[in-house]
């Protein structure tokens, strides 16, 4: 009995014990499935989004090419619009009067020469007086002049040529100012008409039928929008950017507009001494009538590169958490989010270093919308 129990003792020892510290590990199979679930997760993120069709019609998906080009961003300048060269016109009371007449509104265009108001005169008697005696003056002077011009020209073989041209020179100015003199004594001369030097159109005024207007006021403005031009400042460590081999870019602070049609015509000759820096002078093509006189611009100077870099429209540009992306259209119903290295930027490009091909097709209208799809799946 014993012997028995002895060796029921030792078997039961020897159960208890492990042959080895291996053989729990085995026993296991090696796996820990939280840690292989959470392996298994990470994996599953993609870099796509589906994006049915009926769905990118309502986002109003649009997209363009990646493609290279020759000019890049080079330096951004602030200016403001102002009329060109001979594209205004301050037209002034040439006399004292009234106005009977108004033959045009506020915001109207108008063309070279067309009448823009009657105005009748209003002279006191000094005025009157003064005319008066000038007219007497001019009449004498031309009668002067005549007798000597034709007392002249009778022997003008035997006179020489000077004494000749002075006295035929007397004779037209005194003709001229004798003219003028008659028409003002006119029963005619009382109607001033106004018309337009120039074409444009006509900017704010403040008159109306029977209004009492005096001699200087200024009654019209009138602008040319066709063209204008942009005063834009820049700085002296900058001047040396500006060459030959560059483009102007103008876009509206207020509103989004750009035009290409920019070109140099100037810069400015004097240096403000407060910040040092002078003025560049543009000329913009404005037939669409996109800005206007007064407006502030940004105006960004392309520079031609030695190398062609890649651009895609600056619209197309988003980040996440916040690197910078943009999504190609891969597939009909797929697109793809690629992470880009940025370059220079303007408000219509932006530069591609690093991350994207030519010819790649970019969303430039609904990025948004298919961020929120992908941030969300």
């Amino acid at each position: 009995m014993k012997k028995k129990i002895i060796i029921v003792f030792i078997l039961l020892i020897a159960i208890a014990i492990p042959i080895s510290n291996n053989y729990q590990a085995f026993a296991h199979g090696g796996e820990d499935h939280g840690d292989e679930k959470k392996q298994t997760s990470g994996n599953s993120l993609s870099d796509e989004v589906e994006v049915l069709k009926e769905t990118q019609f309502l986002f109003d998906i649009q997209t363009t090419t990646s493609s290279y080009t020759d000019y890049y961003n080079k330096l951004k300048l602030y200016g403001k619009i102002m009329p060109a060269i001979n594209g205004s016109a301050q037209i002034i009371a040439p006399q004292n009067g009234f106005v009977i007449s108004l033959n045009v509104g506020i915001g109207e265009s108008v063309g070279k020469g067309q009448v823009m108001a009657v105005i009748e005169q209003n002279l006191n008697a000094s005025e009157q007086i003064q005319i008066s005696t000038e007219k007497s003056n001019a009449d004498a002077e031309y009668e002067a002049a005549k007798k000597e011009f034709e007392r002249l020209k009778s022997i003008e073989d035997i006179i020489s040529k000077k004494d000749f041209q002075q006295a035929q020179i007397r004779y037209n100015t005194a003709a001229v100012n004798k003219k003028v003199y008659d028409n003002l004594t006119s029963n005619n001369s009382k109607l001033i008409t106004i018309k337009s030097p120039i074409d444009g159109v006509v900017d704010n005024f403040n008159l109306a039928i029977g209004q009492q207007v005096k001699q200087g006021d200024n009654i019209f403005n009138v602008f040319d929008i066709k063209k204008l031009k942009v005063e834009a400042q820049i700085f002296d460590k900058d001047m040396g950017k500006i060459t030959k081999d560059v483009k102007f870019f103008v876009e509206c602070v207020q509103q989004n507009h750009a035009t290409e049609s920019a070109r140099l015509v100037a810069f400015g000759n004097v240096v403000n001494p407060v910040n040092q820096s002078s003025q560049v002078i543009l000329e913009i093509d404005n037939s669409q009538g996109m800005f206007k006189p007064g407006q502030f611009v940004n105006v960004d100077v392309m520079a031609q590169s030695e190398n062609k870099k890649l651009v895609v429209p600056t619209s197309a540009i988003t980040d996440i958490n916040g690197k910078s992306v943009v999504f190609i259209h891969h597939e009909p119903e797929v697109f793809k989010v690629v992470y880009v290295q940025l370059g220079e930027s303007n408000s219509e490009t932006t530069v591609i270093l690093n991350g994207l091909k030519e010819n790649e097709r970019v969303v430039t209208s609904g990025t948004y919308q298919i961020k929120s799809v992908f941030m969300n799946q």
